[in-house]
């Protein structure tokens, strides 16, 4: 609350005498266009009057992880963290599969208003924010805060058209194998993170062998990368097991004046943390690489780049994802994956398109909002039986966190996932290869845009209107569908 509002001011302040210093064409050979490009966008949606709101939203943001971060959801008898009920997702046991999802389900309906309140108490902020400078609503703003040179909400919305033309009917195809493994004829909600024959026990990853093994993993596919995780061991630089009080989910995040890098996970022995770990070690990997970068704000890349690195990481541990699991675990492991890509892209298409329609009506109703989630998760989401269990549909959007806290953050999962399958594929033909390729690119970190990235990494563009297509047949030909 009291530095905030100072610095803000003071790098608007410096960002304009840079912008208009005589010799703005030095810096710009010393640090690059991209840098200078970036303070032009900050600054045109920079106002003072603004400020007091940006401090506003962050203690929303607070409180609305607060809420979350102190559940207590009762499964099985056991008062449990939201992590660890929702870990319970995937359990071999449908009963405990159902009973773990209605009690997660009953206590975000039981919160509802709650937040409902901080959602629009934090898009009144947003559209006043950019009404103070201008704008007719918050969008063009959202996606200047998120740093897009590249391309708009047009762009942004043929993106999603992709995924409904050549991920959705795949994921359609996955959902139906899923009930026929299921033994029923449709899948409920509550078995939709679960695939017989491919899921694994909640346990199967005891969180103490975690270290040791991603140790093995990241040494067998490239000293540096083994070298860089060693040192974040060592320097108790992760932060693994959740307990109750910890922040939900898993981010990576530097010390820029100390020169380190540290992450953040909250794993309870799933199978899914091991793609967690796996994803923000390539933040991390990344972050180390980029050390080198002089001005802070382009050792990151924006985050459509940013979750190349991660999301790149997770399918490059594949072939050795047997430093965790048995070969038969590891197989699951690999074909679950491919499974988890193909049916997440639809639902980040959904988390897109409902963030838009919410910018773009900012007068809506709490009932209009949830009907609206309700409308594009029956369009993206497809396969699944929601009979008798309706009243649960809108309560997966009020626990992502980036729609409350990082507005627009979220397609950047799917662009950078159709690089990290890029990567894969390549990986398959020249592994060598195609690990110089990603130390390469964490190398450049921030000093290029998301498009220049993508060419640097010898990668089809993100916004080519087929660029899944090759991808998605490779899923199919691996899945055998």
């Amino acid at each position: 609350e009291q530095i905030q509002p100072l610095f803000e001011v003071v790098n608007a302040k410096i960002r304009e005498v840079l912008l208009s210093s005589r010799h703005r064409d030095h810096l710009e050979t010393r640090f690059g266009k991209l840098l200078f490009r970036y303070f032009e966008l900050e600054q045109e949606s920079f106002a003072a009057v603004n400020i007091p709101l940006l401090v506003q939203e962050g203690e929303i943001g607070s409180d609305y992880q607060k809420v979350l971060g102190s559940a207590q959801i009762k499964v099985g008898g056991e008062l449990l963290t939201f992590p660890k009920a929702r870990a319970l997702f995937s359990a071999p046991d449908e009963n405990v599969r159902k009973e773990a999802w209605l009690a997660v389900g009953q206590w975000i309906n039981g919160k509802a208003p709650e937040l409902h309140g901080f959602y629009s108490e934090l898009v009144a902020r947003r559209h006043q924010r950019a009404q103070n400078v201008g704008e007719d609503n918050f969008i063009p703003m959202g996606y200047r805060g998120m740093f897009r040179t590249d391309y708009g909400p047009a762009q942004a919305a043929a993106f999603r058209e992709g995924i409904l033309r050549y991920v959705v009917p795949l994921a359609a195809k996955i959902r139906k194998m899923q009930a026929k493994a299921l033994g029923a004829e449709t899948v409920k909600p509550w078995n939709m993170s679960f695939f017989p024959g491919f899921s694994l026990s909640p346990t199967v990853a005891p969180v103490e062998t975690q270290l040791p093994n991603a140790d093995k993993l990241f040494g067998r596919l490239h000293p540096k990368l083994q070298a860089h995780f060693r040192r974040m061991v060592e320097e108790k630089l992760i932060d693994l097991e959740n307990r109750p009080g910890k922040q939900p989910g898993a981010f990576c995040t530097t010390f820029d004046d100390e020169g380190l890098v540290a992450i953040l996970c909250n794993s309870t022995g799933a199978s899914d943390d091991i793609g967690t770990l796996n994803h923000e070690m390539g933040h991390a990997f990344q972050a180390w690489e980029s050390g080198w970068i002089e001005p802070l704000e382009l050792r990151w890349p924006t985050s459509d780049a940013a979750e190349i690195h991660s999301m790149g990481m997770e399918f490059l541990a594949l072939p050795e994802i047997e430093a965790y699991f048995t070969p038969e675990d590891a197989s699951k492991f690999r074909q679950l994956k491919i499974i988890d890509t193909v049916v997440l892209l639809p639902y980040i298409a959904t988390v897109d398109a409902f963030q838009h329609w919410v910018y773009e009506h900012p007068s809506h109703t709490a009932e209009e909002r949830d009907a609206e989630w309700c409308r594009l998760w029956d369009m993206f989401m497809v396969g699944l039986d929601w009979e008798g269990v309706e009243a649960f549909k809108s309560a997966r959007w009020k626990y992502q966190a980036h729609i409350f806290e990082s507005p627009f953050y979220y397609i950047d999962y799917a662009i950078a996932e159709s690089g990290a399958m890029q990567l894969w594929r390549k990986a398959q033909e020249d592994r060598e290869k195609t690990m110089e390729i990603y130390l390469k690119l964490c190398h450049i970190g921030g000093t290029q845009s998301v498009l220049e990235i993508f060419r640097s990494g010898e990668m089809q563009s993100p916004f080519d209107p087929d660029v899944f297509k090759p991808l998605m047949e490779a899923c199919e030909a691996e899945l055998g569908l």
